[in-house]
């Protein structure tokens, strides 16, 4: 049994095709690879992958976000662009961009999904259909007899029409969907400076103990104001006025020493 979603082996499926030509094993690396962390960003989604270690690197590869994969997921009414993330040639992960549409209240695990497409270089979407793409069974030709006459091949289906959500994706002139700009509450704190964090609500703890020992404060309301400092430090604004204070301190003191 996969540990990956259908919408992640179904778009992983897709992007494989899409960039056969620049990670040629990518499929491959895929079906070796297992989930590690899994992000809703509110605006599309990101799975990160990690390759099995005892496979070998490709000698070289692209290294960004590549792909042209879309679908439509859910109730939204413009598609969601995925691409892989990938190193040197090796996958790191899975990138869903909603185009700005908000994703928040969407479990990618179980949303519904259809309408997978690429998207060529004239702009123009093309469906992905696994099964044109698998390669001919060899015993086909071994099953075919002289006296058989051979199944004409069915003509391509026609290209996609601009129908819908997909014409926007379609058309190489169209302006850029509003994206919404991520307020300073939306961002979160960067890894880096969690131990700063950490380090402040130990000393917001001290002076609340201080208080409650040394100036007699009652112990709930010392409780209180440290709750309320902690959540205040958490706030990206107040944090990084405060980083910006810490390091003033920090290049002065090193001046000083100088």
């Amino acid at each position: 049994m996969s540990r990956y979603t259908r919408l992640e082996q179904a778009v992983m499926a897709a992007l494989a095709h899409d960039l056969r030509a620049d990670v040629p094993d990518l499929a491959g690396q895929f079906e070796e690879s297992r989930p590690s962390q899994r992000r809703n960003s509110g605006f599309g989604l990101f799975t990160e992958m990690i390759v099995d270690r005892n496979r070998p690197p490709p000698a070289s590869g692209p290294t960004g976000d590549l792909g042209s994969v879309h679908a439509m997921v859910g109730a939204l009414p413009d598609p969601v662009a995925f691409k892989a993330r990938l190193r040197n040639g090796v996958l790191l992960g899975l990138m869903g961009d909603s185009y700005g549409q908000d994703t928040r209240a969407i479990d990618f695990a179980t949303i519904p999904f259809d309408q997978i497409f690429t998207v060529n270089a004239a702009g123009v979407s093309v469906p992905f259909e696994p099964a044109r793409h698998m390669p001919p069974s060899p015993l086909r030709d071994l099953q075919r007899h002289s006296d058989h006459v051979p199944a004409s091949r069915s003509a391509d289906p026609p290209p996609l029409k601009n129908v819908g959500a997909l014409q926007r994706v379609q058309e190489v002139n169209a302006p850029p969907p509003h994206r919404r700009t991520a307020t300073p509450q939306d961002i979160p704190i960067p890894p880096d400076q969690t131990g700063l964090l950490v380090g402040l609500w130990v000393l917001i703890g001290v002076i609340a103990v201080i208080g409650a020992l040394v100036l007699r404060l009652p112990l709930p309301l010392a409780i209180f104001f440290a709750l309320i400092a902690g959540r205040t430090v958490k706030d990206p604004k107040v944090f990084a006025r405060v980083r910006t204070i810490i390091d003033g301190w920090s290049a002065a003191s090193v001046k000083a020493k100088d």
